[in-house]
């Protein structure tokens, strides 16, 4: 304790003492390694993100260039369906997918899919 007493009365007077320049020293290059680290990991997860944005980028591009998957007739069940439904003659123009089979749904996605189709109710008889 009486080396620590004397390095903060050597501060105190004024005098700079050898081992506070190297306890000043210590300390500023631990800041600036940790602050190196920090960078680093950043700039690293910057890349990583980049990289997995690029893969999504391209897999939504295969996707969009494949050949739709659907027959004839299924695409026959799907308008009479609808035209059960509707209680009319009309025509179908596109049939797509929401939600890929990959993508987890949760609760709160479900809720508003559910809000948003049960807004789009025809009545009937009036």
């Amino acid at each position: 304790m009486g080396n620590v007493n004397g390095l903060f009365c050597a501060f105190n007077s004024g005098n700079f003492t050898s081992e506070m320049g190297m306890l000043t020293i210590v300390g500023v290059s631990i800041v600036f390694s940790v602050l190196s680290i920090i960078a680093l990991v950043v700039t690293l997860f910057k890349r990583l993100d980049d990289h997995w944005q690029k893969q999504e980028a391209e897999a939504s591009a295969k996707a969009v260039d494949k050949e739709p998957t659907i027959d004839t007739t299924t695409l026959l069940l799907i308008s009479a369906a609808a035209a059960t439904v509707v209680g009319g003659r009309f025509r179908v123009r596109k049939i797509r997918r929401l939600l890929s089979p990959k993508t987890k749904r949760t609760p709160w996605s479900s809720r508003g899919r559910l809000v948003l189709q049960g807004s789009h109710t025809i009545r009937r008889g009036k």
